[in-house]
């Protein structure tokens, strides 16, 4: 026989009486003093477990392990005692009223026209992502593309992107102040 060292049950292989076992031990009420009646004052700073004060490092409560007082707070609370009601007029976190500034709806500025960009971009741009969009789309539809089509398309995407990149300032322009930008 094998035992669950944390549960102190010897494991029998019936893995349904232990779990009916687990449930059992799991709903009985173990905090007697609960029903006892004692306030948030009364709670004894020592642990329940008197063999935790003796030295057995294994066995420690609730209590141990609750730096915040939030168990303390929830067991001052007798089960069949419900929580204090919030007053109605106490704000809570997402209790406030927006308020419009008056601007009124955001609109973006118009964009630039294509007419007036340079066309050397324009067909670097059509080759560096229209070549991959094609071959995608010609893979999915057009399987017997011919070979020579394919290359060029693949060099029409090397050529355009590295125009792109030739194309890129070699500096930043530092007379930007901190760096901050709207």
């Amino acid at each position: 026989m094998q035992s669950d060292p944390g549960s102190g049950v010897p494991h029998t292989g019936d893995d349904d009486e232990v779990w009916r076992d687990l449930v059992a031990r799991l709903e009985e009420p173990d905090d007697s003093f609960l029903d006892a009646g004692l306030g948030l004052a009364d709670l004894p700073d020592a642990p329940a477990n008197p063999s935790a004060a003796a030295g057995d490092q294994d066995a420690k409560g609730v209590a141990d392990f609750d730096p915040l007082g939030v168990w303390r707070q929830q067991a001052a609370l007798a089960p069949h005692e419900p929580a204090a009601p919030e007053r109605p007029g106490a704000p809570g976190p997402r209790d406030y009223a927006v308020e419009d500034d008056g601007e009124g709806e955001f609109v973006p500025e118009e964009l630039p026209s294509l007419r007036n960009s340079d066309p050397a971009i324009m067909v670097s741009w059509i080759g560096a992502a229209g070549g991959p969009l094609f071959l995608v789309f010609a893979s999915i539809f057009w399987r017997q593309a011919p070979l020579l089509l394919v290359i060029g398309v693949i060099m029409a995407f090397i050529a355009g992107t590295g125009y792109l990149l030739y194309r890129l300032p070699n500096s930043r322009d530092h007379d930007g102040g901190d760096g901050a930008v709207v």
